[in-house]
């Protein structure tokens, strides 16, 4: 889903005259911290069940602190919302993203609801009258112009995009004196 936005950043600022090569001179100073972050989270498949969720959770609020400490760059405090969205509803609902499974029936996602109606994934639940913060949740449909094919994502979701999508354009438009 971001690769999208990454890729829809670039278009735009290709069109609007910008220079890829300008994002090597963007500053983001925590970078380290995003991509540490980035590896936590993918590193809890890995492992038991119980530590995969407190993986994903302390990937994410990795994340989170370094989209925040870099927020003077610009799109990162709409980077840092999303994350922070998505990690308060991931906490409230004990680890897990809530999928509403009216909307991915909507999407003819039938793999997908299948495996949360089965509860085989560790990172997802129903959405459901428990639900805290139900509307953090994916709720939200998103088409996917790199995999070709719909999905369910959140608020947070779309916010992460759309900061990053901000971020790339206004790096590549933007102008370095030499």
């Amino acid at each position: 889903m971001l690769a999208d936005f990454v890729l829809i950043g670039i278009v735009i600022g290709y069109i609007s005259r910008g220079n890829f090569q300008n994002l090597k001179q963007a500053n983001i100073p925590y970078l380290w911290l995003i991509v540490l972050g980035f590896l936590v989270k993918f590193i809890g498949p890995y492992f038991s069940e119980w530590s995969f969720q407190w993986f994903n959770i302390i990937g994410m609020i990795i994340v989170f602190i370094g989209t925040l400490f870099s927020y003077k760059s610009y799109g990162m405090k709409i980077v840092s919302v999303g994350a922070f969205l998505n990690i308060l509803v991931i906490l409230f609902n004990r680890g897990m993203m809530p999928v509403w499974l009216p909307m991915v029936q909507r999407l003819q996602l039938h793999d997908l609801a299948n495996h949360l109606e089965n509860g085989l994934y560790l990172d997802y639940t129903l959405l459901n009258t428990s639900t805290r913060l139900p509307f953090l949740g994916d709720t939200l449909p998103y088409y996917s112009l790199i995999m070709r094919r719909p999905f369910v994502i959140s608020i947070g979701d779309y916010l992460l995009g759309i900061g990053l999508m901000a971020f790339i354009i206004f790096y590549m438009r933007k102008k370095y004196s030499n």
